[in-house]
């Protein structure tokens, strides 16, 4: 598949912890791990122990390519990206929600957090079972958007053995990729049933929270108050071998100061696809006509496919305009 570039925003995406293995530690440490020599990730790995972000599974081994637990593995994302638990829930426990946890397990607070952060986690999920690669991944990228919008040029990637995943999990393997917090590996492969290892797990914490405390703005809740009003149709066009434009036109914008941008694109069966668009407000300060305009912003897909146009706050029933 050729790769095309389109704009995209992804959008929304502290804890005491136990003396365990993987778990997150507050105290700080000014040695490095011992069995990290020349591992390419010694630097990062040591920087989130030193910043008291990760802990070994001793006091100077941090075991790099064992496995990673769920228990460890939402620690590791709640803490590392600084998930906050939700004001006036005092009386939920993590056991309302998932039902191998307990409440008094050193994890049982991660797990809560994530929840009450909208990451996708199974109630029957067991804490001791290892974390494939896409899990991670995915729930990884769910705690990205929950901090907020971050605009990305973004490629669709050819992911050679992604056949079997879901279209969430695909569209949050390629959001990670296309920011560069995830790298494929030979012939675009990324191993996505393969455990994750402490190691993996570590890397893509340390660069997600960098991405995060760089490019992530807060949602401010300063979109377009009426956006959910606004209905976007969407026309094809052949721009390349095997590739198509998408452009997506607003027509009642209420002054030339609005414009558009995409949220995301959701491929679904039978290739058809869900492009979401959010509307932009004035740039403050500047003055604009008040006369009803056009707004449009482009994307591209993978030929064949139809697409729909939907605002990301409208209401869910309304499908938008497609086009083929």
């Amino acid at each position: 598949m050729n790769k095309q570039t389109f704009q995209m925003s992804a959008k929304k995406m502290t804890i005491a912890c136990g003396i365990l293995a993987a778990s997150v530690s507050f105290g700080a440490s000014a040695f490095a791990f011992s069995d990290l020599k020349g591992d390419p990730a010694e630097s990062k790995i040591n920087a989130l122990h030193h910043k008291g972000v990760v802990n070994g599974v001793t006091t100077d081994r941090f075991a790099p390519k064992s496995k990673v637990t769920f228990a460890q593995g939402i620690q590791f994302i709640v803490n590392g990206l600084q998930l906050s638990p939700q004001t006036g829930s005092s009386t939920v426990t993590a056991s309302t929600y998932f039902d191998k946890v307990k409440d008094k397990a050193w994890y049982a607070s991660a797990f809560l957090i994530a929840k009450q952060n909208g990451l996708t986690l199974d109630p029957t999920v067991d804490p001791n079972a290892a974390m494939t690669r896409i899990q991670f991944a995915h729930l990884l990228t769910q705690a990205l958007q929950s901090k907020g919008n971050f605009p990305v040029t973004l490629m669709y990637a050819d992911i050679s053995d992604g056949g079997k995943l879901s279209n969430a999990e695909m569209n949050s393997l390629q959001i990670l990729v296309n920011t560069h917090l995830v790298t494929l590996e030979k012939n675009n492969t990324f191993r996505p049933n393969d455990a994750v290892t402490r190691s993996e797990a570590a890397v893509w914490i340390y660069d997600a929270a960098e991405f995060a405390r760089t490019v992530i703005a807060p949602d401010d809740g300063t979109a377009a108050p009426s956006q959910m009003m606004y209905e976007g149709s969407v026309t094809l066009e052949k721009a390349g071998d095997g590739v198509n434009k998408a452009t997506i036109t607003v027509s009642d914008l209420p002054n030339p100061g609005y414009g558009l941008t995409i949220n995301r694109i959701e491929f679904g069966k039978d290739k058809t696809a869900v492009i979401y668009f959010s509307i932009t407000k004035p740039a403050p300060g500047k003055m604009y006509p008040m006369v009803i305009s056009k707004g449009t912003v482009v994307t591209y897909l993978p030929e064949g496919y139809t697409a729909t146009a939907q605002s990301l706050t409208a209401n869910p029933s309304s499908s938008g305009s497609s086009a083929r």
